[in-house]
């Protein structure tokens, strides 16, 4: 005798409670580009349909998203409380909009995946039309949407990367224009306003031989007779623009495609160089402002000028600020006979570096050693004279947010006891009312309880150094690299010409 399966068939009209079975709608935003913006609402709406058809009461509860990017998976507090979840048997399915959304990175789709089925959670991406519950163990389907997802950001550049090569090898422009040229429908054309400026910098560099500084004084002393133009986004000629105008042989009538590329390094983009083997050289493709033998002297001369140059370790950077401009305070390096070879690290404004006298004022000299002395004396002597508060104001914050909570799921586990002595003992309410409150208390519990664990991961994803007192006691160890600890305690070190220094402190004195 042959056996066969029952067939069950599917009750089309009944609604599946939330509270029966309880899912969790996951998105998430990729971009901060403007078409994305809207991307949640759509995710969620796509999500609901499913839901609906498939006769699943829709619950606005359900839906979890990470709002920023997030390409490595430990900072998505979203997807860690949706696994965290799983684990604690709290869900029975995640449901997505696709496989894009869940991870743009294969192996986190893959880790996700096994965690949800690992702990009986159904996992459905609705683009690709994927259900664990109907694929069972078959696991490939899975994994090539995983890996086109993955794929897909890659074959996307190439595209983009051929397009925009096509538009070069026509002739047409890419990107803006650089100081010296404008663009006139697809094609750059020389600006006749500012190329001028362009021959100038490459005549006192080649022909008279001035260095990058004296050609910044010079810009800078021609600009304000009115005799060369003023640079398009800042107000006074620096050496870094300078520098880069030398470098770039558009103004030979170069145009250089794919010279940079980005990688990812740990989960993060990076932005680099590529071989110069793999740049796209494309020559005449505009009317050059200078002859080429005058760039390829100007870039001969340089190449054989520059030494290569470690720039110090500053562990204030971003902290200590110039009073007069604003600019950071940067090291520079000199030295002579006198050193023995040596060199003596000084602080000084960047904008006064880039620019001398026309970007800020000259600031009297102050030795980095000397300056990171004095702000470590300073700092130890707070330490010694304030009473310690034990966190910094935003990990402290959380943790009187989640202290709150805990209160507040105390009070709630008390009242549920309560309500069911009043059930059960007295007989003053209903069944059906005590149904009702139960479940309010117990919904508005689980509420808490994932907040907290939101709270909770995000203090386990702050930096080593979360406390002002771990700062302090870190600040002994004065061989090490200190920013971090420069970053925890101080807000911003205003340093003036004289030589005059304030601190104001991320603490309360």
């Amino acid at each position: 005798m042959e056996l066969t399966p029952i067939e069950f068939k599917k009750d089309t009209e009944k609604i599946i409670p939330y509270s029966e079975y309880p899912y969790a709608v996951y998105v998430r935003i990729s971009t901060d580009k403007e078409e994305q913006m809207t991307s949640p609402e759509n995710q969620i709406e796509i999500c609901r349909n499913w839901l609906e058809k498939n006769n699943y009461e829709w619950n606005d509860g359900s839906v979890l998203y990470d709002e920023q990017s997030g390409t490595v998976l430990i900072d998505r507090a979203a997807m860690q409380l949706i696994l965290e979840k799983a684990r604690r048997r709290e869900i029975k399915m995640v449901v997505f909009k696709s496989i894009s959304r869940l991870a743009r990175d294969l192996k986190d789709a893959l880790d996700i995946k096994e965690t949800l089925i690992s702990h009986g959670v159904r996992l459905v991406t609705i683009e690709e039309g994927y259900d664990s519950l109907y694929e069972g163990k078959n696991d490939m389907k899975f994994e090539i949407f995983s890996l086109f997802a993955a794929q897909y950001p890659k074959t996307l550049s190439v595209s983009i990367s051929a397009a925009l090569a096509a538009k070069v090898r026509r002739g047409e422009a890419i990107g803006p224009a650089p100081f010296g040229y404008k663009i006139e429908g697809e094609n750059l054309v020389i600006n006749e306003e500012e190329a001028p400026t362009i021959r100038q910098i490459f005549k006192w560099y080649v022909e008279d031989g001035y260095g990058f500084k004296s050609i910044t004084k010079m810009l800078n002393e021609e600009m304000i007779k009115g005799n060369v133009s003023r640079p398009r986004k800042k107000d006074k000629w620096q050496v870094t623009s300078v520098q880069r105008i030398i470098k770039n042989p558009t103004y030979a009538g170069y145009f250089v495609h794919g010279r940079y590329t980005t990688v990812k390094q740990n989960g993060r983009k990076k932005f680099i160089e590529n071989p110069r083997e793999k740049w796209m050289v494309y020559e005449n493709h505009h009317p050059a402002i200078i002859p080429k033998e005058m760039w390829e002297a100007a870039n001969n001369k340089r190449m054989k000028k520059v030494k290569t140059k470690v720039t110090p370790w500053n562990e204030f950077r971003g902290i200590a600020k110039c009073s007069e401009c604003g600019s950071n305070m940067v090291i520079i390096q000199t030295g002579n006979k006198k050193n023995k070879g040596g060199h003596w690290n000084y602080i000084k404004c960047s904008s006064y570096r880039r620019a001398g006298q026309y970007g800020c004022v000259n600031h009297a000299p102050i030795l980095y050693e000397d300056f990171r002395e004095l702000i470590i004396k300073r700092l130890k002597r707070k330490g010694k004279n304030i009473k310690l508060k034990l966190e910094s104001g935003i990990v402290q914050k959380r943790k009187n947010e989640i202290a709150a909570l805990e209160k507040e799921k105390l009070s709630l586990e008390q009242k549920r006891k309560r309500l069911i002595d009043l059930y059960l003992e007295d007989g003053l309410i209903s069944k059906e009312e005590f149904q009702e409150k139960r479940k309010q208390y117990e919904d508005r519990i689980r509420e808490i309880e994932d907040r907290i664990f939101l709270l909770s991961q995000e203090q386990n994803t702050t930096k080593e150094i979360k406390t002002i007192e771990d700062a302090f006691q870190q600040l002994e160890n004065i061989d090490q690299d200190l920013y971090h600890v420069f970053k925890t305690l101080i807000d911003q070190i205003i340093v003036h010409p004289d030589g005059k220094i304030e601190i104001l402190y991320k603490f309360k004195v």
